[in-house]
């Protein structure tokens, strides 16, 4: 079967990954992948819809959530699988699929898993013209603006925990007046801490952000974080370990296919961790079962 590795070269384990990738399908009988470095201006997708276009039957994205969120972009709907060799920092989709965590491991699964159809959110920022893809989460408000505030130098030496500090400080700013439309239903005046439309169910360290999520049911579980008061993020913060499906004082969470957030003043925007630039709106979309990842 004709493949392809789409690596991220500034990720630690680069030249591992691909020698595992590369290892796992000469052991399946493969020809060799063809392999198509990212660069800080084509981040995946380019390379993956150019390995589509070549006849690759597997794309398999070696990298961070940024790099596996621009291939699942290039392969979407394509009928083209995808694998994921997980090098990055958080390395979400790949946590939710339980994908394992060691390089060669997972450059097995990659190679010779059974394809799972997963969901692929869209986001449109204001008035621009293209969708943007996100496997995981989208977030506007006060979440995106702790990820913008996490150093990436300390990010890549201690990983998750980088955002711990900014998350402390983010948590003390004020709720900002936003409007938030779900579906087809009526625009709602809303104080929030932030908007979050996940395609799933968990982040890291434990903490399930949308219980009983799932990554194929073509729903977003769209969480309203109204937080007022420090000692509501006491009650957020047991829902989010302990995984409760009931809302709490300050996160309301409700399933939609489709949500809009607009904001009177430009918030910041984040997707599986990658921050945009700041909108005044944000459109997200679930496109069902656009994805086909080996797990």
């Amino acid at each position: 079967m004709r493949s392809a590795l789409v690596i991220n070269p500034s990720k630690g384990g680069w030249e591992r990954a691909l020698e595992a990738v590369t290892a796992a399908a000469r052991a399946a009988g493969w020809p060799e992948p063809a392999v198509h470095l990212t660069t800080r201006e084509d981040t995946g997708h380019a390379q993956a819809s150019a390995a589509v276009a070549d006849g690759a039957r597997v794309v398999i994205a070696a990298g961070g959530d940024g790099t596996v969120r621009a291939v699942a972009h290039g392969v979407s709907g394509t009928g083209v699988e995808m694998g994921v060799v997980p090098i990055g920092t958080a390395n979400l989709l790949a946590h939710n699929l339980d994908l394992p965590r060691g390089i060669g491991p997972a450059a097995v699964v990659a190679v010779t898993g059974e394809a799972r159809a997963v969901d692929l959110g869209l986001a449109r920022l204001d008035d621009e013209a293209h969708d943007l893809p996100f496997v995981v989460l989208a977030g506007m408000g006060h979440d995106a603006a702790t990820v913008a505030a996490t150093r990436p130098g300390l990010k890549e030496r201690i990983g998750w925990a980088a955002y711990v500090a900014p998350a402390a400080r983010s948590a003390l700013r004020r709720p900002v007046p936003v409007t938030v439309r779900h579906d087809d239903g009526p625009e709602r005046e809303i104080l929030a801490w932030s908007v979050l439309a996940a395609n799933c169910s968990r982040v890291r360290a434990g903490v399930a952000i949308a219980p009983g999520g799932l990554l194929d049911d073509g729903l977003l579980d769209v969480l309203e974080v109204t937080v007022r008061r420090p000692d509501q993020w006491l009650g957020v913060a047991a829902k989010g370990t302990l995984g409760w499906g009931r809302d709490v004082a300050g996160l309301q969470t409700r399933a939609s296919t489709e949500v809009m957030v607009t904001s009177e003043q430009p918030l910041h925007v984040q997707l599986d961790g990658d921050v945009l630039e700041p909108a005044r709106r944000l459109r997200v979309r679930c496109v069902r079962h656009a994805l086909a990842v080996r797990v």
